[in-house]
């Protein structure tokens, strides 16, 4: 297990010294490729001990908790790691074909890995603190890579918001040393349930939501979104989709594994109304964009806000919909966020009216970003149709759940505005100031394969979610919808027409006006900041 961790580590060294000798830089890229691929290769031989129930631990150095880091590899870990692995492979082999990024680019990607690996795997506070900033770290540099003026000033905005919710995780987990003496994640459950659990203890609810808000940020809900549109949008592409593929649903991760151990029961409600108003709100700031990367940047706001609304559902069939709906979208939108970034380098262009005809200039990555956009909008058989579907029969009966539909024919309508610059004709004479070599076979065939996974993952959704729920609760899934009966199939028709009306109101010139209005929403940081200590006072009052 241990080597999980361990062989980006080692694929980072290499990356360090091929940055140092000019001749060894093409093969510190490929080897630090390959050592993302291997944490592949032990989570397959991991799987059946996990399913089986089987929490796998390991003392880094022979300290055994609660004085040494503790590695834990349950179901949610697993998945966890894996997420993380399978991005993490598809854009580093994207970022080697392209040519454009050096040894020392995969360097921070691999510590990039690093921390989410060690996220996903640790089994205390302070370590989870420690590989949160690793992150976060790798994230600085990398978002303001390319040097331009755009990705400085959004890397400059994560590292302020990103550190004043580290911050604040960090004073939960004082709290929590404070009044407890431990920092285990088991320790702490185990001491909370002596106590007669978190409601008995009222200082443990301000930790928790110190921790649930400082994580919040790296997750970017609604009201510690805003830095999120920048850093995705102004990344260079891999970068934004690793960001928003595996990081942000990463510190989700550790957000579910924090709320379930420490029996934070009492906030599912707030957070499945945060998600399903994160949703709603980030679609209708998406739907008004003109930048082609803003646009997907806002979906991922609104995409987690599925993931966590479903969760705040609180069902086993919930938390199942969840992390089936944060695998598809990590597949389904760094798909989309690869084909679009290479829309943007070949055209020069970010303007979505600027770009024409790109089917009939690159067809296969064309083909495979209308099969992200079909997944993102829920049409079947593919991907986004499959956790859809769980996540409604997750929700039923909700009050939430109307604001989530209302979300699916919006994200329908962004993506026909989006796709037109995909289409195989264009406007005549249409030209291009400057433009890159189209994808090379490397990155197209990535591009195949994140396209493929979305229409496996739809076609057997079914499976794929009871894998999922018995990786996460070692038992099989009794209740799950029919996923292609003729009614759910149906269904999707209302939603479609419903999709196209919106993208005409869009284009009409009251729906330009207002889409200005929205893009040109900007709150100053003395207004973020208040949102951050406003959303901790409601997550700490909410028990009461």
């Amino acid at each position: 297990m241990v080597w999980v961790l361990l062989s980006p580590m080692l694929g980072a060294t290499a990356a360090l010294f091929g940055s140092l000798f000019e001749r060894f830089r093409g093969t510190a890229c490929v080897i630090s490729t390959i050592s993302l691929a291997v944490p592949a290769v032990l989570l397959a031989l991991l799987t059946g001990p996990v399913m089986e129930g089987e929490v796998l631990q390991h003392s880094l150095g022979g300290w055994s908790p609660p004085w040494g880091i503790n590695l834990v590899m349950d179901g949610l870990a697993w998945v966890s790691a894996s997420l993380t692995t399978l991005i993490a492979v598809a854009v580093a082999l994207f970022a080697l074909d392209s040519g454009k990024y050096g040894a020392r680019f995969f360097f921070f990607l691999l510590m990039m890995a690093v921390g989410m690996y060690g996220v996903a795997l640790t089994g205390d506070l302070f370590t989870m603190f420690v590989c949160f900033e690793i992150i976060a770290v790798s994230v600085y540099v990398l978002v303001a890579w390319e040097g331009t003026g755009t990705g400085l000033a959004a890397s400059l905005k994560y590292l302020i918001l990103s550190t004043t919710g580290i911050m604040i995780f960090l004073f939960g987990v004082f709290l929590i040393y404070r009044d407890l003496g431990v920092l285990s994640i088991s320790g702490v459950s185990e001491a909370l349930r002596a106590a007669g659990g978190v409601r008995n203890t009222p200082v443990m609810h301000l930790a928790l939501a110190s921790l649930c808000v400082g994580i919040g940020v790296r997750t970017a809900f609604i009201p510690f979104h805003t830095w999120l549109p920048e850093a995705h949008a102004y990344a260079p592409h891999p970068i934004s989709a690793f960001l928003s593929g595996a990081m942000i649903k990463i510190s989700f991760f550790a957000m579910v594994r924090i709320v379930l151990e420490f029996g934070g029961d009492y906030l599912m409600d707030l957070l499945m109304w945060i998600g399903a108003f994160t949703a709603l709100a980030a679609v209708l700031s998406a739907l008004s964009q003109t930048d082609v990367k803003r646009l997907l940047a806002y979906h991922s706001i609104s995409q987690l806000g599925y993931i966590l609304a479903v969760f705040g559902a609180g069902s086993s069939l919930a938390l199942t919909a969840s992390f089936l709906h944060a695998l598809n979208h990590a597949l389904f939108k760094s798909l989309l966020f690869l084909t679009v970034g290479a829309a943007v380098s070949f055209t020069g262009e970010r303007n979505i009216y600027r770009i024409h005809g790109l089917g009939s200039r690159m067809p296969v990555v064309a083909a495979a970003f209308f099969v992200g956009a079909l997944s993102i909008s829920g049409i079947p058989p593919f991907n986004g149709y499959a956790s859809k579907a769980f996540i409604t029969m997750g929700m039923k009966g909700s009050g939430a759940y109307p604001l989530l539909w209302a979300t699916s024919f919006l994200t329908m309508a962004s993506f026909i505005k989006l796709g037109r610059i995909f289409l195989p004709f264009s406007r005549s004479g249409a030209e291009y100031d400057r433009k890159e070599r189209p994808p090379g076979i490397l990155e197209t065939s990535v591009v195949a394969v994140l396209a493929l996974m979305c229409l496996g993952t739809g076609v057997f959704g079914s499976q794929v979610a009871g894998f999922m729920h018995s990786m996460l609760y070692g038992t099989e899934l009794v209740t799950a919808p029919r996923l292609f009966t003729a009614g759910s199939l149906l269904k999707t028709l209302p939603m479609i027409a419903l999709g196209i009306l919106a993208w005409r109101m869009v284009l009409t010139g009251p729906g330009r006006s207002l889409s200005g209005r929205v893009r040109a929403l900007a709150p100053q940081l003395r207004t973020v900041l208040i949102f951050f200590f406003a959303g901790l006072l409601a997550f700490a009052a909410v028990a009461y």
